[in-house]
């Protein structure tokens, strides 16, 4: 008999988000590389996750260098992404203007260039080395930073208003950026965050048909609940949930001043 391809899968992993111990095994995720993913609940804030996280290393890989094939002279619907950047950032009006702004997973820096054109002081922040590349090649109003979360809250920086669009469940686990916006984000400050909701009515009841379930890019899938839970627990009030047509969560949250 041959050995079977992966190993048993426990029923049980331990919630990134609350520490409980007895999230629930859910599904398996299957990709082309033959790789299987496991996935859980919480029964607690309701996080579903892929448990056991990929690597470190193989994330950096994953994203450094192949991350949407950017490079310094391309970036896939460059035009189109500038345009929705620029009408996406008229809703941050009071947030950006004449502030300090840093955009967490800028991408190509589109973001940035749209705050920096209603006036707000722009800073991106990415691990994808030739997205970073792209954003300096083509945007001299911001300025843009290729590291880690880590090592950018080392710099010592603080920021009035910090966007992080479709970050949160890229990562192995919320801690490193709830701790780095904990960091950067002024006294009062404004923190946008969106991500995925597989509680949106919108998203398919057998979420392994979900275009988001893409493991190992996507690692952690929320509820509005769960989102709300996360940033109350490190010192943001929800100020404003937007909603969204699409099962994504778009929500600003305010740091206690």
């Amino acid at each position: 008999m041959s050995e079977p391809l992966y190993p048993p899968t426990p029923q049980e992993a331990t919630c990134p988000v609350c520490g409980n111990p007895h999230a629930i095994f859910s599904f398996h995720v299957h990709r082309p590389e033959l790789n299987r993913y496991d996935l859980f609940r919480c029964p607690d804030c309701a996080l579903v996750f892929v448990s056991p996280f990929p690597s470190d290393d193989a994330l950096q890989l994953f994203y450094q260098t192949t991350y949407r094939q950017a490079s310094s002279t391309f970036y896939p619907k460059a035009s189109s992404r500038r345009w929705r950047a620029f009408w996406r950032s008229l809703v941050f009006l009071p947030q950006v203007v004449g502030k300090d702004v840093l955009d967490i997973g800028c991408g190509g820096g589109f973001m940035v260039d749209a705050f920096a054109r209603l006036k707000g002081r722009a800073s991106g922040l990415d691990i994808s080395q030739n997205s970073i590349d792209y954003a300096r090649a083509h945007f001299k109003r911001g300025t843009f930073y290729c590291e880690s979360l880590e090592a950018f809250q080392k710099r010592g920086l603080q920021f009035d208003f910090v966007f992080t669009s479709e970050v949160l469940e890229h990562l192995p686990g919320p801690t490193e950026l709830m701790q780095t916006l904990c960091a950067v984000t002024r006294p009062g400050g404004f923190v946008y965050v969106s991500a995925p909701n597989y509680d949106h009515p919108r998203t398919p009841t057998d979420l392994t048909q979900w275009d988001a379930m893409c493991p190992p890019e996507h690692l952690m899938f929320f509820s509005p609940q769960t989102v709300i839970r996360l940033f109350n627990d490190y010192g943001f009030a929800l100020y404003r949930n937007f909603g969204s047509k699409t099962p994504a969560h778009s929500m600003l949250f305010r740091r206690a001043a």
